[in-house]
C-alpha cells in the first residue's frame, strides 16, 4: 500500500515539474533584441562597431527587423542608459535578447559572432 501511494505521489510531482518546464519553456521565447551601438567611435574599437552594425544589418531583415530595436549610445544616451544598468553593460556594442517580460534570454558584447546570433535566434524562435 506505501509504494503505491509513493508512486502516485510521484507521479503528481513529475506533472506538476513538466508543467513548470513547459511554462518556462513558453516563456523564453523572443520577443525583443536589443542592439546598442555607438554611432562615433575612435579608429581602435571601430572595426568591432563596423562588424557588428553589418552583421545585424544582414540578421534582422524581413519579419526579423520587427524584433530589432537599435538604440545608439552617442546619439540617444537617455535610450541606451537603462539598458545599461539593467543589464550591466560595460562595453559596446551589445545584443540583448528578451523574452516578453524583458527577462534576458541571451546577451553578446564586444564581439558578435555570426553562428552565435543564428544558434540563439533557432533556439528562442527568432
Amino acid at each position: 500500500m506505501a509504494k503505491g501511494k509513493i508512486g502516485v505521489a510521484g507521479i503528481v510531482v513529475l506533472a506538476i515539474l513538466s508543467a513548470a518546464v513547459w511554462t518556462q519553456a513558453e516563456s523564453a521565447k523572443l520577443n525583443q533584441v536589443v542592439y546598442i551601438t555607438r554611432s562615433q567611435v575612435c579608429g581602435c574599437s571601430a572595426k568591432s562597431f563596423h562588424d557588428a552594425d553589418a552583421l545585424v544589418n544582414k540578421t534582422f531583415t524581413g519579419p526579423r527587423q520587427a524584433l530589432l530595436k537599435r538604440v545608439d549610445y552617442d546619439t540617444d544616451r537617455q535610450a541606451a542608459v537603462p539598458y545599461i544598468g539593467e543589464y550591466r553593460l560595460i562595453l559596446l556594442p551589445a545584443l540583448i535578447f528578451l523574452d516578453a517580460q524583458k527577462h534576458m534570454l541571451w546577451m553578446a558584447v564586444g564581439e558578435v559572432a555570426k553562428e552565435d546570433v543564428a544558434a540563439k535566434l533557432s533556439q528562442f524562435g527568432g
